[in-house]
């Protein structure tokens, strides 16, 4: 096991699946005729907080809700960074509950907290590499929402339409690798969208099929480790041959919400 760092490298909030189940239908991956294991769901989650402990990531945690089951997703909370935050305006009325319970919990912190005027799904459709905001679209988030992003974070946005419903958030189909990295599914881009990476982007990986079908790609890496799906085989020799130390994980029974690793995790931004 990796020993914990006395500062650690990350802060991420969770939410304990107590409640998780699929009551509805808001993306393709979700069945209602295909339930969660609840004690499966349970396991899972847990082995995921055990390797953040491992790697000495301090994680805070959310309490769950019996109206709500999705909370057990924090990433699409919000957006945090520093003493800032952003609370979700969710598309579904499904999860719109959630949005108070995560005001609640960042103004508990101390945060400064707003709310999105537009739709916005948190960092399931914003993610942070290199100090830049890598906002995605249309599906759950809207690209008006963009501009706020950039006000309210002083930070550059840049927005990447996403062309495949099953990879609906840009968590699902995108992870930040380290400062010159960054791994995604072209096929869930539009060409704009991803000629926009490649741009920017020092090193695109692209990702097999197989591994973003696997939800490899919902993943959360802080430049040296590296936690993603089990299943996402590919993608895990790829990071170890880059020097990368690889921590693989079950996520079967969040993949039938259309969740995994990240979307498990949101992250709590220093503000650099």
């Amino acid at each position: 096991m990796t020993e914990a760092k006395t500062k650690p490298a990350k802060r991420l909030l969770m939410a304990r699946p107590d409640f998780f189940r699929i009551d509805y239908e808001i993306n393709p991956w979700m069945d209602i005729k295909n339930p969660v294991e609840p004690d499966l769901a349970g396991q899972q989650w847990a082995a995921i907080k055990q390797i953040y402990d491992d790697l000495g990531w301090a994680v805070e945690l959310i309490d769950p809700d019996p109206d709500w089951p999705d909370i057990v997703f924090t990433a699409n909370g919000g957006l945090v960074i520093g003493e800032k935050a952003l609370v979700a305006n969710f598309r579904h009325p499904d999860r719109r509950g959630e949005t108070a319970l995560f005001a609640d919990w960042f103004r508990s912190r101390g945060l400064d907290t707003s709310q999105a005027r537009y739709n916005f799904e948190g960092e399931g459709d914003a993610l942070i590499w290199n100090g830049l905001i890598l906002a995605g679209y249309p599906w759950r988030s809207d690209a008006a929402a963009h501009p706020g992003l950039a006000r309210l974070f002083d930070r550059e946005v840049l927005s990447l339409q996403l062309a495949d419903a099953r990879f609906y958030h840009l968590d699902t189909c995108l992870t930040p690798v380290d400062n010159q990295t960054v791994a995604a599914y072209k096929p869930a881009f539009t060409t704009e969208a991803w000629n926009r990476l490649k741009d920017r982007v020092p090193n695109l990986i692209e990702a097999p099929a197989a591994d973003a079908d696997a939800y490899g790609l919902n993943a959360l890496s802080d430049g040296q480790n590296i936690v993603l799906a089990a299943e996402a085989k590919g993608l895990a020799e790829l990071y170890r041959s880059r020097g990368l130390t690889v921590w693989p994980t079950p996520i079967s029974e969040f993949k039938k919400s259309g969740g995994g690793v990240k979307c498990l995790t949101l992250e709590l931004h220093p503000d650099y």
